[in-house]
């Protein structure tokens, strides 16, 4: 029997707000198979603030303020980030041709589906530029982790840099959506 791998991507933003129009900072993402241990490919792009601003993206007091409790890696990375950004139009061109890069069909998970799907979906329609996903990619890690508690794994990397942030979520969708040998028995 010939198993095809399923496609998909985990994505992730580091933004300075948390409502739909919140400006991006950054981008990451990874392909993934959901039912075994592969990663493929992985994505990641700074986004310019000042241009966000430009295009009417916000940034917010309490997400500013939240930014500065973060670690000093989270902050470093942050910043530095900002030294070679993408205008918001190339940042957006480049993901979507890394999700269509990933095929017809392939599900696109985030850590909360009120986050980081709303606020791109914004970005793309203040930028002008169709969104590169159907609603029906859409897949919710937050609810995948509350149906399986004690599920959590070790982390690596730096919280809050989007593209570690996005192969911690794959690894952890991994961990519960693969079936280990105890339970096949």
């Amino acid at each position: 029997m010939t198993m095809t791998m399923t496609k998909a991507i985990s994505l992730d933003l580091e933004t300075l707000g948390t409502g739909a129009n919140a400006a991006i900072a950054s981008i990451g993402a990874c392909r993934f198979d959901p039912h075994s241990p592969a990663i493929d490919n992985v994505f990641h792009v700074h986004v310019s603030l000042e241009n966000c601003q430009r295009h009417g993206l916000a940034f917010d007091a309490s997400t500013l303020l939240w930014w500065l409790g973060q670690d000093e890696d989270a902050r470093r990375s942050l910043i530095a980030g900002q030294e070679r950004a993408a205008p918001l139009i190339t940042a957006l061109d480049l993901l979507a041709a890394f999700i269509a890069d990933t095929g017809e069909g392939a599900e696109l998970w985030v850590n909360g589906a009120s986050f980081d799907l709303p606020i791109l979906a914004n970005a793309y329609r203040v930028a002008g530029m169709p969104q590169p996903w159907k609603f029906w990619a859409e897949r919710d890690l937050r609810t995948l982790k509350n149906l399986h508690r004690g599920a959590p794994i070790p982390r690596d990397g730096i919280h809050h840099n989007a593209l570690h942030d996005a192969i911690y979520q794959a690894r952890l969708i991994q961990h519960i959506l693969t079936p280990t040998e105890e339970s096949e028995t």
